[in-house]
């Protein structure tokens, strides 16, 4: 009787190795994105790998009195024929952040979005309030 290890090379000779496989990337297909804020701005980072950066697309939007970012884009690998795309959204706080100042870049496979926050909403972890 054949071995089930021997089996499966028969027959699945270029197999993945589950075991060996480890991924270190907050961003997955699941949870595309993962945000990031500190005092000076808040960051988006956004999983956008095997797109190309010149089929991407990022907007801002208003929609019935609220700003969101939309992430689009769309490309077909030459080599394999499959198609990877993105479309996601976010809901932007325009109390909190400054939208004028949006910047945006794309290394390794993710999308950076950052946007700064606005200055004069800086909020203070303790401040007197004067008593009249």
């Amino acid at each position: 009787m054949f071995d089930s290890e021997l089996i499966d090379f028969l027959f699945e000779p270029f197999d993945w190795d589950k075991k060996s496989y480890k991924f270190n990337r907050e961003e997955k297909d699941m949870h595309p994105y993962s945000i990031i804020k500190n005092d000076k701005e808040t960051i988006i980072t956004h999983n956008v790998l095997g797109i190309n950066k010149e089929d991407l697309k990022l907007t801002r939007k208003n929609e019935n009195g609220d700003s969101y970012i939309v992430i689009e884009g769309k490309t077909k690998d030459e080599l394999t024929n499959k198609e990877y795309s993105v479309s996601s959204r976010f809901a932007l706080d325009e109390s909190q952040l400054d939208l004028s100042g949006i910047k945006s870049s794309v290394k390794n496979g993710l999308l950076y979005i950052v946007i700064p926050n606005k200055k004069d909403k800086k909020l203070k972890k303790e401040e007197q309030i004067e008593i009249l």
